[in-house]
């Protein structure tokens, strides 16, 4: 805890409402620099990484564990600081125990819910290592991996890259992602995270949070993003209890119940608030992330669909033909969508309860995502 910055953030942060700070704070899909409770972790990590403070790569890592773990914030900060303090584009690191390090890694972060292809894969990692332009289209994936071999086995600094959240429904698996690395391993060293446990050699597990490190994650993002004492530790204590070991599901909560106040123009978050966003996060909830990386028109397509009326969403059929009038997209297009985005978990198909037809009856959507958060960072 930086005593000082928070006292600097408070002089120099103009308040954007009379609840809120900074919205940034309370995101679920935003990973601050240095996250909470997760220290043991932390050095394992640190551990399987140790070669790099002798200047050498370290072998293939999976890191493992359940949704809103804290995966992504850890590795994504820890890269960040590894490259400030161990690649060639920013200073040295000297130590009295090891040698002097001199810049011998890039170090690449990559997500592969939008790097979802190989191609897409290959190109991430090559435009972050190059500063030629890579085309997106009108090259093959053949060329790429070429590219890429070459551009890594000329450079200098060794390569280490994360790529993160592998083995899900849209993305690459990580045996597959560490396969497609052949060749360039004297160079190249990966690490993969994701949900499921990995048949590699290295593999590291990282538990659910406990509830006393989930109200900690709160009371520490609340107190970046809100006014002092908006929110009551009894209400902490609840968001905490509810989430089950999920930091995603936490904050979400956190920042639907920010927003419904934020709506009526109140000066705090009272329990009426915080029931309703927690019941705007569905239990098994598919990670914003996910939802927000979609393509744009999927996007509208699921914000059109949270703005319908109860008549409007009574079948797919209903809900596709209302949304198709409020936009460009026909009614076919609209419909594929949908379906697509029930396949993939975003949406569930449910039996519609009241319908009056004979026979087979129609199935009606609902949101797989938390729909409060959705709604806000989409309409920005």
């Amino acid at each position: 805890m930086d005593i000082g910055a928070r006292i600097e953030r408070r002089r120099a942060t103009t308040p954007v409402t009379n609840l809120v700070v900074e919205w940034n704070a309370l995101s679920p899909v935003v990973h601050v620099p240095n996250p909470v409770g997760r220290g043991s972790t932390l050095e394992r990590l640190l551990d399987a990484l140790d070669p790099l403070f002798d200047d050498r790569l370290p072998p293939t890592i999976h890191l493992h564990g359940p949704p809103g773990a804290g995966k992504s914030a850890l590795v994504s900060a820890l890269f960040s600081q590894l490259s400030e303090r161990l690649s060639p584009t920013h200073g040295t690191i000297q130590t009295t125990t090891r040698g002097s390090n001199e810049g011998n890694f890039n170090f690449v972060y990559i997500d592969a819910r939008r790097s979802n292809t190989v191609f897409r894969l290959y190109r991430s990692i090559l435009d972050a290592l190059t500063e030629k332009h890579v085309p997106e289209r009108g090259i093959g994936t053949g060329v790429l991996r070429r590219q890429l071999a070459a551009t890594v086995a000329q450079s200098n600094p060794d390569v280490v890259v994360a790529v993160d959240h592998v083995d899900e429904c849209e993305t690459l698996a990580s045996e597959e992602i560490v396969e497609l690395f052949d060749g360039m391993s004297e160079s190249l060293s990966v690490l993969t995270v994701g949900r499921e446990r990995s048949s590699g050699e290295r593999t590291l597990e990282i538990p659910a949070y406990s509830t006393h490190e989930l109200a900690d994650i709160v009371t520490e993002r609340a107190s970046q993003g809100l006014q002092q004492g908006v929110l009551e530790h009894a209400q902490v204590k609840t968001l905490a209890e509810w989430a089950d070991g999920d930091a995603h599901d936490a904050l979400a909560a956190l920042f639907g119940a920010v927003t419904l106040a934020v709506k009526e123009d109140s000066n705090r978050i009272n329990d009426r608030y915080l029931t309703a966003a927690m019941d705007a996060v569905p239990r098994n909830a598919v990670p914003l992330g996910i939802v927000l990386s979609l393509p744009e028109k999927r996007r509208s397509v699921l914000g059109k669909l949270l703005e319908l009326d109860d008549c409007a969403c009574a079948s797919v059929e209903t809900s596709a033909a209302a949304i198709a009038a409020e936009t460009n997209l026909s009614v076919g297009t609209v419909t594929r969508y949908l379906y697509e985005l029930a396949e993939a978990g975003v949406l569930e198909r449910i039996a519609a309860t009241d319908s009056k037809r004979s026979g087979r009856r129609p199935s009606k959507l609902e949101p797989r995502f938390p729909t409060l958060v959705f709604r806000a960072l989409h309409d920005e």
